[in-house]
């Protein structure tokens, strides 16, 4: 699949799930099955789009007007997550092949205009009814500490080879002159 037929297709997914009542874990399944030409990457690329959209659609809602259909939500996150130019949000939204259609002028300007100053509960990624008690536990650090827990996941695609390889790196040596420390025991030699 195309970087642009993702998107397309990140954008139906969420409009999936907006229309039912089913966890996006389950739309994502029945989407993979239904559409077996994408491959793993493909499947994997998707699924991050929306992740990454869920986890910050009331400020992706907000900063395109209030739309809260899959495309805008795809085409915010692509301007205010990923933090590409508008010419490269517009070469993707070309309508070539199975990309989605090119960008009207009100995408157009909502992607480009000055953000403006959103509500505490949206700039922060919180959920509205939590900010209350992130206020009375954090008191004024509540922003910052909204900020470090929303902040974006790590890419899902770590591995338990990471960790084999962080047990198999020799330790590092001891700062006595003419130390041997042995990375077997790690005990001093000198």
């Amino acid at each position: 699949m195309t970087p642009a037929a993702r998107l397309s297709a990140a954008a139906s997914i969420l409009d999936s799930l907006a229309q039912g009542r089913q966890p996006a874990e389950v739309v994502l399944k029945e989407w993979g099955r239904a559409n077996r030409y994408a491959g793993s990457g493909d499947r994997r690329a998707i699924a991050d789009r929306v992740y990454r959209v869920i986890r910050a659609r009331a400020r992706l809602v907000w900063a395109m007007g209030g739309r809260e259909d899959g495309r805008a939500l795809v085409i915010g996150s692509l301007a205010l997550i990923d933090g590409m130019p508008l010419e490269e949000i517009e070469a993707l939204h070309s309508g070539d092949g199975y990309g989605p259609k090119p960008l009207s002028k009100q995408e157009r300007a909502r992607i480009t205009a000055p953000e403006g100053q959103p509500p505490g509960w949206i700039a922060s990624g919180l959920p509205e009814f939590v900010v209350e008690d992130f206020k009375a536990t954090f008191g004024d650090r509540w922003a910052e500490e909204a900020e470090a827990l929303m902040s974006p996941r790590a890419p899902s695609t770590c591995g338990s080879t990471g960790r084999r390889r962080a047990r198999m790196r020799p330790r590092p040596s001891c700062a006595k002159p003419g130390c041997r420390l042995s990375a077997r025991r790690g005990r001093c030699g000198a």
